[in-house]
């Protein structure tokens, strides 16, 4: 069996120790390496590799090596802060760029991307929440999605406008929130009041296999570059591109009339239209 696909269907909670070996047993494990590696990687003691394994449904580690052999992702160096060791090229970026991209469809099905836009597609309002690095994915994701004629509100990590901008939401909206490296304080809180409110909820994440408390509808997954000291957000922004597109799909003839509503309002303010979305 693939070690990705047991990552990938694991229900079972996480401690950020765990996910930090998660993250390299999905980016830097071979088949060869031990336990005792994976654990001087995650700057952790080999006994949590060990439990993590039996945690995902191994009898011990080398049940789950043996399971590496089906994915044998190519080996990252120990990550040094801006590419020290694996390569600060450009040859060695944009291939390692590239395979973080080439395997973003093992991580996410497309049935997952076409689950969540059909949710997105069904909101009144979609609500977007981000900080720090992850607000400029939440800025291109709430573009996006204006193209094609939704009512858009971007949250910010301050609580007195957060609550401010997610007072109207309700059983009709979605919010789609952003966990990157790790989960912002405000996440979980806020997908819960979501739930109460009886609302839809997006995750992305780049720690595939970690679970959340309280369980998004929906969990999109995927682990950004080989190098776990530099990501960049090249793999969540193919995603937000990708649920852009889903969404389009799903009816393209209403959202190809908004954007020539867009067009035209955009040509009598005096600008110019836009490439039309992928047919």
């Amino acid at each position: 069996m693939s070690f990705r696909a047991v990552a990938t269907r694991n229900t079972a909670a996480l401690s950020a120790t765990e996910q930090k070996v998660m993250t390299v047993l999905l980016s830097a494990a071979t088949s060869s390496t031990t336990a005792a590696d994976v654990a001087a990687q995650a700057g952790t003691h080999e006994s949590t590799v060990v439990r993590l394994a039996q945690k995902l449904g191994y009898r011990g580690y080398p049940d789950l090596r043996r399971d590496l052999r089906a994915d044998e992702v190519n080996p990252a160096l120990s990550g040094a802060p801006m590419r020290q060791e694996s390569g600060a090229d450009l040859a060695s970026f944009v291939a390692d760029e590239r395979a973080g991209l080439e395997r973003l469809s093992e991580f996410v099905p497309q049935s997952a991307i076409d689950a969540a836009a059909r949710d997105i597609a069904g909101a009144g309002v979609v609500y977007i929440f981000a900080n720090g690095d992850a607000r400029s994915l939440q800025e291109l994701l709430a573009r996006r999605f204006r193209r094609l004629g939704m009512v858009v509100v971007t949250l910010s990590p301050q609580a007195k406008d957060l609550a401010e901008r997610f007072v109207p939401f309700d059983s009709t909206s979605m919010l789609i929130g952003f966990a990157l490296r790790e989960t912002p304080r405000m996440l979980p809180a806020l997908i819960a009041e979501a739930q109460r409110r009886r609302g839809r909820s997006l995750l992305i994440t780049d720690v595939p296999g970690a679970q959340f408390r309280p369980a998004p509808d929906h969990l999109i997954a995927a682990l950004r570059s080989a190098d776990s000291e530099y990501r960049t957000l090249f793999v969540p922004m193919a995603l937000c591109y990708s649920l852009q597109l889903a969404v389009y799909h799903l009816d393209s003839e209403r959202y190809h009339a908004v954007r020539e509503d867009i067009d035209g309002l955009t040509r009598m303010l005096g600008g110019t239209d836009e490439i039309p979305l992928r047919p």
